[in-house]
């Protein structure tokens, strides 16, 4: 029998580095929660249409440019990049997970209607991020790369 040859493993993030991105993506999935208690009621009102859409469109781009962001600040490429995209959300799940189903109490400005959008909001935000972990898209503004 011949041996497989393998590489070693990418060494996984550190301990401490795990807790500042559950830290981070708390943080991040606090505030957002705090947006949408004060503001949600104008931006996931089911009777208007095109600015939910806007919304959706927006959220994109943003959850994208914020792991990217993250992922530069703290050095991340590669295996680690995915790791940390897991973990970033992993805390906004589990809060998003009781908000949503404590919806009119943790929400009460929004209507019961906007909680399905307000669902589909949060999956497609998380959805960015785990894949802004596993893709890595080079776009260029002049001399700066951005997404790398």
């Amino acid at each position: 029998m011949a041996a497989e040859s393998r590489g070693s493993p990418a060494p996984g993030l550190t301990l401490s580095e795990t807790r500042l991105l559950l830290g981070v993506g708390l943080a991040v999935a606090l505030v957002a929660g705090l947006v949408f208690r004060i503001v949600g009621h104008l931006v996931l009102d089911p009777s208007r249409p095109a600015v939910v859409a806007a919304v959706f469109v927006a959220t994109v781009p943003a959850m994208w440019l914020l792991a990217v962001g993250i992922f530069r600040w703290r050095g991340h490429t590669d295996g680690a990049r995915r790791e940390a995209a897991a973990i970033l959300v992993v805390p906004g799940m589990l809060v998003d997970a009781v908000s949503t189903a404590l919806f009119q109490v943790v929400y009460p400005n929004m209507v019961l209607g906007a909680a399905g959008l307000f669902g589909g909001l949060l999956l497609l935000a998380y959805a960015t991020i785990l894949v802004a972990g596993f893709v890595e898209v080079p776009f260029r503004m002049g001399d700066v790369a951005v997404g790398t």
